[in-house]
């Protein structure tokens, strides 16, 4: 219900990408729009798009504006599974993003577990992977999310804002990759009524396309 009810998301935000020893900042603007689209702008310090990131209609494209280059192909738990070694579909993105976790799809059982050090939780099995979900058992605020069924396990805190109905950070880690990332929210703004049209990237005639399976 959370969920359904949720229109669309534009926010300020702060992404720490870390793999290994590598570390990449990017900070710009968010948009996300359920059930599945999503569009990052990352900012210069002159406030011009370098890199834009775009999920519509199950295709994942990122278009480096300095290099004139992209990198294009479908998203789906297949091609997650096989970066992430995590099975993610769009969908999935986006209830991350917001908060607002999707059920395993096929779940063939769910328990509810004794409260540890994060709170209650439950466990919830599907026909491609299992999940966890530490939640406020009474507004369905999702605390901490244990995705598995992959080569990984994808863990996912979220750090509440006080009087907002949205998490102010967002701390992931695919264990045993060195895959680690954090996205900070800055002045979210909720249900401004975001076309759809703003999260379908074309790429400029003349850049070079790459694509991803």
């Amino acid at each position: 219900l959370r969920r359904d009810q949720f229109s669309d998301l534009r926010t300020l935000s702060e992404v720490t990408v870390r793999r290994g020893a590598a570390v990449q900042r990017f900070a710009g603007a968010l948009l996300v729009k359920p059930p599945a689209s999503v569009r990052f702008e990352a900012l210069s310090p002159f406030g011009q798009p370098f890199l834009v990131v775009a999920m519509s209609d199950g295709t994942l494209t990122s278009y480096n504006v300095v290099e004139n280059a992209a990198l294009t192909g479908p998203v789906g738990e297949k091609t997650s599974g096989r970066w992430l070694g995590v099975p993610l579909g769009p969908e999935d993105i986006v209830g991350l993003l917001i908060g607002r976790v999707l059920p395993p799809t096929g779940m063939t059982a769910a328990e509810i577990l004794p409260a540890d050090n994060a709170g209650p939780s439950i466990q919830m099995v599907g026909r491609d992977r299992t999940e966890r979900v530490w939640m406020d058992f009474e507004t369905g605020e999702a605390r901490k999310v244990e995705i598995s069924g992959g080569r990984h396990t994808l863990i996912v805190d979220y750090r509440p804002e006080p009087g907002r109905d949205l998490p102010a950070e967002i701390h992931a880690i695919a264990t045993g990759t060195g895959f680690e990332a954090t996205v900070r929210y800055r002045q979210p703004a909720i249900a401004t009524g975001i076309d759809a049209e703003r999260f379908r990237l074309t790429v400029p005639q003349g850049a070079n396309v790459q694509r991803f399976y």
